[in-house]
């Protein structure tokens, strides 16, 4: 689920305005971050399945508490390759406050406000 990477972001960044030069010592919000892996994520998903759960963490993908739920649940393949950030509140905390108080391991809208 949390199959990005990260120069995807970084290119991500830059067309969203960032100036490499300009911003060198100031770095980028999470807020800014946070809505910009959003907007990467419904892109992949508007494209087609995303990539399972279990999958993603055979293959070494770090999966967020609730990531976890949903490979454990009684839940269909389509629900697998859904993305719960979509509904989560982790989401909406890193939109939306800088810092956001989102602490568990796994969930990537959690690593940015550590950067």
């Amino acid at each position: 689920m949390n199959d990005y990477r990260p120069e995807e972001l970084d290119i991500a960044l830059l067309a969203a305005g960032a100036d490499p030069a300009a911003d060198a010592e100031r770095p980028v919000s999470s807020r800014l971050r946070a809505r910009i892996l959003t907007a990467m994520l419904r892109e992949q998903a508007a494209e087609g399945p995303l990539l399972d759960l279990a999958e993603c963490k055979s293959r070494g993908g770090e999966l967020c508490v609730f990531e976890e739920l949903v490979t454990i649940a009684p839940v269909g393949k389509a629900n697998r390759e859904r993305n719960p950030c979509n509904v989560c509140h982790a989401r909406v905390l890193a939109e939306r406050m800088e810092p956001a108080p989102i602490w568990w391991p796994g969930c990537p809208y959690a690593d940015f406000q550590k950067s």
